[in-house]
């Protein structure tokens, strides 16, 4: 084990998850780095039936996928009593919540537990109506309350989420990429992948690629998918569902639209894989990523503003030097956000003696 990190068993929790996207995957990566250098740490991941994708055939034992579903108030008190059956989640020193559902099941219970915000951890305007805006805001500051401790992934985060208690900053972090293109050669495909939901802003996606001689492609799967159909233009494709590891072949660019992105896990792929990327202001991972004032000028832009989105997409088509020298500058900030470092960052926080003062 690594001698400068203590050894707490430790259980990250996500339920209920509809994808096996961002945190299904951050989740995992970050247990196994953790497990590889001898921590005892685990994992339950509670999945919807309706989630696209299949689990690995091989979990090792310490990671356990269950059905949960998202199904309001009835669904948190289930989701209480599984976790509280399960001898990996109660026999463990402190579980860590990664999503707000799973904040509100920890809160009924005796556990300790700290809240990982990975994601603003209510609706935020527009996203639902206000009615159940407020009740899930509501409910999510309640159940926070309880908990031992709050993370967040980024300042941004912490900002947006303006809690009234104290949050320590503890970076997420990938699993390495291994780069795949350093910007030379011409190519023409413009990736957006999230989930097809209003926070993704795909319409603005759409709006920059009206009329472009460039091509896009939508990978993900949501409740927008059949209206984002009937909307693209017919340059564009609405792909679907795909596996994680075709997403970056022949792109050009990334495209993170996003109306607010705690970090932004496809982004890091992006720029960890030498693909240049164009990312809303609202993106957490943005000034990790694009640190140099001149990039961030012209490729962190307004989440609102398609023509200068579309100006993005054809300079970098269309300028070899600049695409070149933008590949080069996010591989290189992209390969220092990996997970090895998120497991020192936690591991950090949870000998902080103000987190185990309050336990």
């Amino acid at each position: 084990m690594n001698s400068s990190f203590t050894a707490h068993r430790v259980c990250f929790v996500a339920a209920p998850l509809t994808a096996r996207t961002g945190v299904y995957r951050s989740a995992r990566e970050l247990v196994s780095e953790a497990r590889r250098v001898g921590l005892d740490w685990s994992l339950v991941l509670g999945i919807s039936r309706h989630a696209k994708g299949k689990p690995p055939l091989d979990d090792p034992p310490w990671i356990t996928e269950i059905a949960t579903e998202p199904r309001g108030l009835g669904g948190i008190k289930e989701l209480r009593s599984t976790l509280l059956s399960m001898p990996m989640v109660s026999s463990s020193e402190v579980v860590v919540s990664l999503i707000p559902q799973t904040d509100m099941a920890l809160s009924l219970t005796n556990l300790r537990w700290v809240a990982y915000l990975r994601g603003l951890p209510w609706p935020d305007k527009g996203e639902a109506s206000e009615v159940r805006r407020r009740l899930w805001r509501g409910l999510e500051r309640q159940a926070l309350k309880q908990a031992s401790g709050i993370w967040a992934t980024t300042p941004m985060l912490r900002d947006h989420a303006n809690l009234s208690r104290e949050v320590p900053i503890v970076p997420a972090g990938l699993a390495p990429v291994i780069r795949s293109w350093d910007g030379t050669g011409a190519r023409d495909r413009v990736v957006w992948a999230a989930r097809y939901d209003t926070d993704k802003n795909p319409l603005l996606f759409l709006d920059a690629m009206r009329g472009s001689n460039l091509r896009g492609v939508m990978y993900g799967s949501g409740p927008l998918e059949a209206e984002l159909r009937r909307l693209a233009p017919p340059n564009v494709e609405v792909a679907g569902w795909v596996d994680s590891s075709r997403i970056w072949e022949g792109a050009l660019a990334y495209a993170g639209t996003s109306f607010r992105e705690a970090f932004g896990r496809s982004a890091v792929e992006a720029a960890m894989s030498g693909i240049p990327v164009v990312l809303a202001n609202s993106f957490g991972a943005a000034p990790l990523i694009v640190r140099e004032d001149a990039f961030r000028k012209r490729f962190v832009l307004p989440p609102d503003d398609p023509s200068a989105w579309a100006e993005a997409f054809s300079d970098l088509a269309g300028d070899t030097v600049l695409r070149e020298r933008f590949s080069d500058h996010v591989a290189e900030n992209g390969a220092k956000l990996t997970v090895a470092e998120s497991v020192a960052a936690i591991s950090a926080a949870l000998d902080d003696r103000g987190w185990r003062s309050t336990v």
